[in-house]
């Protein structure tokens, strides 16, 4: 799906394939910047500072996002892409789960804005995997 637009592609095509494009791109930055500045990145979703541990963890979701997010973008064919962004999908829904978990732990400024990233990721992920299974 990353290779360019061949003439005459569908336009439901293209759209998938900048969908898979963008979400592709995001996931790959937003790997980055938790793994280059994890405190940063926690302090913007809204938890406290962090200790060591929080750190590692916020590392080991950024290395899960650096890789789902280069498997999306160097996907050939409908099929790797469908299954690349199921992956994604559901690790978004994961997320979606955690971050909601911790609004009823009381932690309500990080899961409220952890939800909010992570939920529309879900919907667009899993709407986009819908498209690739056509």
């Amino acid at each position: 799906m990353s290779a360019p637009a061949a003439a005459g592609e569908a336009a439901d095509d293209r759209t998938a394939r900048v969908a898979l494009s963008l979400l592709a791109a995001g996931r790959i930055a937003i790997g980055a910047g938790i793994w280059l500045a994890p405190r940063p990145a926690l302090r913007a979703l809204g938890f406290g500072e962090p200790g060591p541990a929080a750190v590692t963890l916020a590392r080991i979701a950024g290395t899960r996002d650096l890789v789902i997010g280069a498997r999306q973008a160097a996907a050939r064919g409908r099929g790797e892409a469908h299954a690349a962004t199921l992956a994604a999908a559901l690790s978004d829904a994961g997320d979606t789960v955690a971050f909601a978990l911790a609004v009823a732990a009381g932690d309500r400024l990080a899961g409220v804005r952890g939800i909010a990233a992570a939920l529309p990721a879900t919907i667009a992920g899993l709407w986009l995997a819908r498209r690739l299974q056509e």
